[in-house]
């Protein structure tokens, strides 16, 4: 874990967090353990951050150009407890450091990235200037490896079964069926899935009259397209 890391962390967006009027939380209640968030996680965090990538609204909220929702950094703890637990987020961690890879690594311009789809089923988004309202690429973001890989292959599961919704209760389950229903419905190009320390897989979405199919790709699959 990076000192400029903390150092955003402790002296930028913690204060933005707790000092709010509508808060003014002591800090004292944040939980300092950094190890969930690696070296790149953090590197990457920083670059998108320092070039504007998301911005910062007021109130510990932060947005990026196409963006459909705002994020947060931190889970609050319960209210009874004084001062009230803090503990850093980790999956908008990462989501902050996949739009600067999409920008820096990737060649997307600013304008074309965000974060949260329309109905929340991804956590990362690209555009082509042609249609700013379906994804180009939608992305999803996991905390763990183990979470990453899971939802992976629920997905490759239930495309090839065609699976119908009746069969599917888990919550986990539910939420692997979603992101593959969210791609039904708008026509991403590309799927990837993203975990801690850069750890993904890209897949190419081929559509079909029985539903959907994933192909795996290599990481160049997702250069933008109109450069």
């Amino acid at each position: 874990m990076t000192d400029a890391f903390q150092d955003r962390v402790l002296d930028d967006l913690l204060p933005a967090f707790c000092d709010h009027p509508d808060r003014s939380w002591c800090r004292d209640g944040f939980q300092t353990n950094w190890t969930g968030v690696s070296e790149l996680d953090a590197s990457d965090f920083l670059r998108a951050m320092d070039a504007g990538l998301i911005l910062h609204l007021g109130r510990g909220r932060y947005r990026a150009p196409r963006s459909l929702a705002s994020e947060y950094f931190f889970w609050e703890g319960p209210k009874k407890t004084v001062p009230r637990r803090l503990t850093l987020w980790i999956e908008p961690v990462i989501t902050v450091a996949v739009l600067a890879r999409m920008h820096f690594d990737l060649g997307w311009p600013k304008n074309l990235i965000g974060t949260q789809s329309r109905n929340w089923e991804f956590d990362v988004t690209a555009y082509r200037s042609s249609d700013l309202d379906n994804e180009y690429v939608a992305c999803e973001v996991k905390k763990s490896i183990s979470e990453l890989d899971q939802l992976v292959g629920l997905m490759q599961r239930f495309a090839v079964e065609n699976t119908p919704t009746s069969s599917i209760s888990h919550p986990k389950e539910i939420n692997a069926y979603r992101k593959l229903k969210g791609l039904q419905v708008r026509r991403a190009h590309l799927f990837w899935a993203v975990g801690p320390d850069a750890t993904n897989h890209v897949f190419r979405v081929k559509y079909n009259d029985e539903g959907i199919a994933l192909e795996v790709v290599g990481l160049d699959a997702l250069i933008y397209p109109d450069r």
